[in-house]
């Protein structure tokens, strides 16, 4: 779970570059992400403390509270992954591809996360299919870019006309 704050400060940085200054779908993704964290952490809580030898019906509200938890993450993963879509299609800073799946994940979330009685879910394998496959074009990325930037051709200065 914490490698998913260097993940979303990455991405936002390339969101951020690719769509500008007065960019506002950067900042949303990088928001949405950490109350995605925030409220994952948070469920912690009750769910370590219904381990020990606790009443019935107290057990039962801790670990009601730990799946409702889970379930509510899946808004704000759902409103990273529209800001997210979006910035993609239109900037095409990563490929396509990965902005469709984005746009497909995003709403598969959220319609799962109004589901607050759920057991499972499904659409939280989408997004972790997303990270997975966003983390690999975003590292294979990060090399492109180094190679770019320390190119001896790069370096050079372009010539006056």
């Amino acid at each position: 779970m914490l490698l998913f704050i260097p993940f979303l400060g990455y991405l936002y940085s390339v969101l951020r570059q690719a769509e500008g200054e007065d960019g506002w779908l950067s900042a949303t993704a990088f928001g949405a992400g950490l109350v995605d964290l925030t409220i994952k952490l948070g469920s912690i809580a009750p769910s370590f403390a219904a381990k020990e030898g606790l009443a019935p019906q107290l057990h039962d509200t801790l670990r009601k509270m730990n799946s409702v938890a889970f379930m509510v993450t899946m808004l704000p993963i759902g409103m990273m992954l529209a800001a997210v879509a979006i910035v993609i299609l239109k900037t095409r800073i990563f490929p396509l591809w990965l902005g469709l799946l984005a746009a497909i994940t995003s709403p598969a979330c959220v319609i799962n996360g109004m589901f607050l009685d759920a057991q499972f879910g499904p659409a939280f394998l989408l997004f972790l299919l997303w990270v997975t496959i966003a983390s690999i074009v975003m590292t294979l990325r990060v090399g492109r870019t180094d190679a770019k930037a320390t190119s001896p051709a790069s370096a050079r200065p372009e010539p006056a006309r």
